[in-house]
């Protein structure tokens, strides 16, 4: 599955409402796909790689090396919006694990 750029996605995603018109955190709008990705970069530096998980199809983060807050697990990114590539693999446990290589997301 292509991995697809998505300028924001946090924001959209975080600013989903229920039938209510309450916010539902980690909410993903119904013109979210899966494959969707942005980073984003903490006040203290820490950069994340936003995804929308292939398997739940919810929004995950991954932290980004250089560590700068602590998190234990981290990945490298090759620095492409285009063909993103994250080592090592993602495992969103009980839920999806694959690879995102040269923009596409391959599950292991």
């Amino acid at each position: 599955m292509k991995a697809t750029h998505t300028p924001g996605l946090v924001d959209l995603c975080w600013n989903a409402r229920d039938d209510d018109g309450r916010l539902v955190p980690g909410a993903i709008p119904e013109e979210q796909r899966v494959g969707q990705f942005d980073v984003s970069t903490e006040p203290k530096g820490q950069r994340r790689f936003w995804f929308v998980c292939p398997g739940c199809k919810g929004l995950s983060a991954l932290a980004l090396r250089p560590v700068v807050d602590g998190s234990a697990q981290s990945w490298d990114w090759n620095g492409s919006t285009e063909a993103p590539t994250l080592t090592p693999s993602i495992n969103h446990v009980g839920c999806w694990h694959g690879w995102l290589t040269d923009g596409n997301f391959t599950e292991c």
